[in-house]
């Protein structure tokens, strides 16, 4: 380090004495010279960017020897073509006039040659198309022929399309056409079971009343003894001594089947609410009637509508 080591000006050269006064002479030298060779590190990097700057800038000024284009301002004007004197053209010299006195113009005896007319063969050849022609209408014929082609699929693409959708569309309304005509129907089966319904609890209802009501002329008549005289019977229409029971039903649903049943073979019936040992059932009976031939033949006809019905006497 004593190679980079300069003495600064104003500053006395230590005179060697103690021990204690070189040791920190020793301790501050090392840290003064790093500090100082960095800036001098950094003023030599600045001198030498403004000498690389002044260099680039200088050089070409300095060295230039091609001279700088000036600037021409010159008017430039154009002639009128109105104002341009028109050209004139130089007028044809015989060939005699144009010869030297040594010249003379030399006449050929052989005769000229004969136009030759073309031949019809040499017109035809003319007139036949080249291989390149020949090419390019065979490709314009089958560009035609191609998109002819497709124009024909396309239409028989869209026709195929539109019978489908009329396909389509035709069997929409037909299963339109069945699904009202099925509601319809279950409509109208639906009223007529509500109709025979209400119709047989009209009846029902009827009947309950007239039962009612000889049972109160048989206690009036009869003292008491509950059953309805014959005078009173004979009157109401119901005097006979048979019934057919169709059967005894635990639920509505079947009751009103088979009432239907009934009365669609042409057959009136009534119902009856008896308790049992299995709980409450509802009998479905038809009758009375006067004679066991009338109740066997309702019975037949129960039996043809597909109903069971046993002949039971009063």
């Amino acid at each position: 380090m004593a190679f980079f080591k300069f003495r600064q000006r104003g500053q006395s050269q230590p005179e060697p004495g103690g021990r204690s006064r070189g040791k920190a002479a020793a301790a501050e030298t090392p840290q003064e010279s790093i500090d100082s060779l960095r800036r001098r590190a950094r003023h030599r990097l600045v001198g030498a960017a403004v000498l690389v700057l002044l260099a680039v800038i200088g050089f070409p000024l300095v060295f230039d020897t091609q001279p700088r284009p000036v600037a021409v301002d010159a008017p430039i004007t154009i002639q009128d073509k109105d104002k341009v004197a028109p050209l004139r053209i130089p007028q044809p010299v015989p060939a005699g006039a144009s010869l030297g006195e040594r010249e003379e113009v030399v006449t050929s005896d052989t005769p000229a040659a004969p136009v030759v007319a073309p031949r019809a063969s040499d017109k035809a050849d003319a007139a036949r198309p080249t291989s390149a022609e020949r090419a390019i209408e065979s490709r314009k014929a089958d560009d035609a022929a191609r998109a002819k082609a497709d124009d024909a699929q396309r239409a028989r693409r869209e026709e195929e399309a539109r019978k489908r959708r009329d396909d389509e569309h035709a069997k929409a309304e037909a299963q339109a056409r069945r699904d009202a005509s099925a509601q319809a129907k279950r409509d109208a089966e639906a009223q007529a079971k509500r109709d025979a319904d209400a119709r047989a609890k009209r009846e029902d209802d009827a009947r309950a009343k007239r039962e009612a009501a000889d049972r109160a002329r048989a206690l009036l008549e009869g003292r008491g003894n509950g059953k309805p005289s014959a005078p009173a019977a004979a009157a109401d229409g119901q005097g006979g001594r048979f019934i057919v029971q169709v059967g005894a039903f635990a639920e509505d649903t079947a009751v009103r089947e088979a009432r239907q049943k009934a009365e669609r073979a042409g057959v009136r019936t009534y119902t009856q609410v008896v308790n049992t040992a299995a709980g409450p059932r509802t009998r479905v009976r038809v009758g009375p009637f006067a004679t066991r031939e009338e109740a066997e033949r309702a019975a037949a006809t129960l039996k043809k509508a597909g109903l069971a019905g046993s002949v039971l006497a009063l």
